[in-house]
């Protein structure tokens, strides 16, 4: 028999940091990549957390255009999907889900400060074209810890006990984290487009009849 007996561990202030696989993505990112160069056409666009990039207005999730549409709808079962899976009480029917989301232009060079979506519960992004690089973090999204940890822990060298998670999704992959993860896209060293739709997302409670 053990001698410490049985344990059962909470994992307490974890953030977590959902990566979905879009299935048979590739016709929708050709869509989505005519349909963002027609919208950057149209628009000088916003400044915010891009250097040397183009942001959209933050409409996407009411566009009507085919590819936004269907990735609007993606979105929002993705939401639905992550939240059932950290908080498996929780009834969307219930709640109204309500969204936006924008697209992201990085040209070579081009990369996204350090930032938090204030305002929102879920944050995400969903990735449309990835220049390939075949060493360096170029294009690569970096979480930051939101707590302090101290060096002695570190000795686990596991994810929960790191300063920083640096990811490098590709085309196809979508990320779903909480808002208050301090994150940034470290900057595009390839001669192409990078183009990314980032989104935020809400739950607000429905009004009694």
């Amino acid at each position: 028999m053990s001698e410490t007996g049985s344990a059962s561990m909470t994992m307490a202030f974890a953030s977590p940091v959902l990566r979905f696989q879009i299935p048979n993505s590739e016709a929708l990112n050709a869509t989505l990549v005519e349909e963002s160069l027609a919208m950057r056409e149209q628009s000088a666009g916003m400044k915010r957390s891009n250097r040397q990039g183009w942001h959209s207005d933050t409409d996407l999730m009411e566009r009507t255009e085919p590819g936004l549409s269907k990735l609007a709808s993606i979105i929002r079962n993705c939401t639905n999907s992550a939240s059932k899976a950290i908080a498996p009480q929780f009834d969307a029917s219930k709640h109204k889900l309500v969204a936006s989301g924008w697209i992201n232009i990085n040209p070579q060079h081009g990369y996204n400060v350090p930032h938090r979506h204030i305002g929102a519960g879920w944050s995400g992004c969903y990735y449309v074209t990835v220049p390939k690089a075949d060493e360096g973090p170029s294009g690569s999204i970096e979480f930051v810890s939101p707590v302090v940890v101290p060096r002695e822990l570190k000795v686990f060298n596991d994810t929960c006990y790191k300063d920083n998670l640096t990811m490098k999704p590709k085309a196809g992959d979508l990320l779903m984290f909480p808002s208050y993860l301090m994150h940034w896209v470290y900057p595009n060293e390839i001669d192409e487009e990078r183009i990314t739709i980032a989104f935020n997302a809400n739950y607000v409670p429905n009004k009694p009849e």
